[in-house]
Formats: structure tokens, C-alpha cells, sequence
């Protein structure tokens, strides 16, 4: 009787050769056409999206509510570790700044608690460094 091999462990998510992750960065007024791109997406086409909006970091998001009514995706807020899966909209938490690393999504608080902040830079450049040819960004 042949034994038995012993099973992979599957890799991360994000970490599969075939997932593409969309970064979107949207200004606070930017809702709408957030709304319309995830509805023209429908079910996210296989993709994993990751949304950056400006939002005003002393106020909780509402953006995973109003999203979520508009798309068959799965509508989470990014929370720090939270595994990236194909099917998914991520949306960052107000005053964070959002990365990819290892197949999972990692939050850190901005170094500079004033002055000009670039959380969809941070965002673009971790994917370009960890998935690269598989990461796009929408502005």
C-alpha cells in the first residue's frame, strides 16, 4: 500500500502566482466613483482590491457600509495581519497606512502626525515590491 504523502501547506493568498491586487486611491470626495468602479467590477473579476480614500483620521469610516451594498465582493476594513483573498475589497482604517507583505495586509501609523501624508504611495510601492507585475493601481 503506498503511504501517503505528506500535504503541502497552501501559501498565502496573495502569495499565489495568479492573484493580481488592485490598489485604488480615491480623494475623500472620490466615493462615487469608487461605487461605480467596484459595480462594473461586480465580483472582482478574481482580483483582490485594496482602497485608499482620504479620510479624516479622528472620525470612523463608513466607506465599508456604503461599499458593500454595491458590489458581490466581500467588504472588510484592513486589519493589521488580515490575509489578502481574491474576491475582497479591502479598505483602510482613517489615520493608518496600509502595506502588503507575505499574502496579508499590515497596518502602521504614520511616522509624522502632521504635514503631508502619502498612504497610497505606501500602499503602491509594498505592492510593487512584494507581488510586482501583478500589482495595478487605479487613481
Amino acid at each position: 500500500m503506498p503511504r501517503p504523502q505528506a500535504l503541502a501547506a497552501a501559501p498565502p493568498p496573495a502569495a499565489r502566482d495568479d492573484l493580481v491586487i488592485v490598489g485604488i486611491g480615491a480623494s475623500a470626495g472620490g466615493l462615487d466613483a469608487c461605487r461605480r468602479l467596484i459595480e462594473a467590477l461586480a465580483d472582482g473579476s478574481g482580483m483582490a482590491l485594496i482602497l485608499v480614500q482620504h479620510l479624516d483620521p479622528n472620525h470612523e469610516s463608513m466607506l465599508v457600509d456604503l461599499l458593500a451594498t454595491h458590489t458581490a465582493m466581500t467588504v472588510r476594513q484592513a486589519t493589521d495581519g488580515m490575509p489578502i483573498e481574491r474576491g475582497h475589497l479591502y479598505v483602510i482604517p482613517p489615520g493608518m497606512y496600509l502595506s502588503i507583505g507575505e499574502g496579508a495586509l499590515h497596518l502602521t501609523e504614520p511616522r509624522a502626525r502632521h504635514g503631508a501624508r502619502l498612504p497610497f504611495d505606501f500602499l503602491l510601492h509594498s505592492m510593487s515590491a512584494e507581488i510586482g507585475p501583478r500589482a495595478a493601481g487605479v487613481i
